[in-house]
């Protein structure tokens, strides 16, 4: 046998980890501009829509309730919610998606109700003494502070709420979120024009 004085090194077929790696970082920053440059204010044509939108950004809000140890609220507004953060004695909007400001449709009518809060039924002050609903410290005298009406605790647990997303179109379906426990979220459709 004869041997040339130069042998070709095999390489290993498939990928190093360097090239795995810089796949991953080139897909993350897709996605992020995906993310960021999809509109995040989108009206929602249909009830549907809208109840399962506000039902995930939710749970998305209970889930950072627990993780970061803070006090959520949401506050209904005609034809929108907003979320709020409880930092610094008072309320700060949360303008991270998902839970930005949401404006629902104009075919679609909001109808908020409030349920029973009894954990702080026994104290002189309330709950609006305690998250600052009384205090005008940091606004302005014309502006009203903001004034959430879902708190959602460290624990995860919500003040109790029903919330109808309600369709002006007889032919399309109303829906209704059902946390009257407190606890859990109920999304159901509603029987019959609203």
């Amino acid at each position: 046998m004869i041997h040339s004085g130069c042998t070709q090194a095999r390489r290993p077929s498939g990928f190093t980890l360097l090239e795995v790696m810089l796949l991953i970082v080139i897909l993350s920053v897709a996605s992020m501009y995906i993310i960021v440059t999809v509109p995040t204010r989108i009206l929602s044509d249909s009830a549907e829509d809208a109840s399962q939108k506000f039902v995930l950004q939710m749970h998305h809000v209970r889930e950072q309730a627990m993780l970061r140890n803070h006090v959520y609220g949401i506050e209904f507004k005609d034809d929108m919610y907003i979320f709020y953060r409880w930092q610094n004695q008072a309320w700060v909007e949360v303008v991270q998606p998902p839970l930005v400001a949401t404006r629902v449709s104009d075919q679609i009518d909001l109808d908020f109700e409030p349920g029973d809060f009894r954990i702080l039924d026994n104290m002189d002050e309330g709950r609006d003494a305690i998250f600052g609903r009384d205090a005008r410290r940091e606004s302005s005298e014309d502006e009203e502070p903001p004034r959430p009406d879902i708190l959602i605790f460290e624990s995860t647990e919500f003040v109790p709420f029903r919330l109808t997303f309600s369709a002006r179109d007889p032919n399309q379906a109303s829906f209704v979120i059902d946390g009257r426990s407190g606890i859990h979220l109920a999304r159901a459709e509603v029987e019959g024009w609203q």
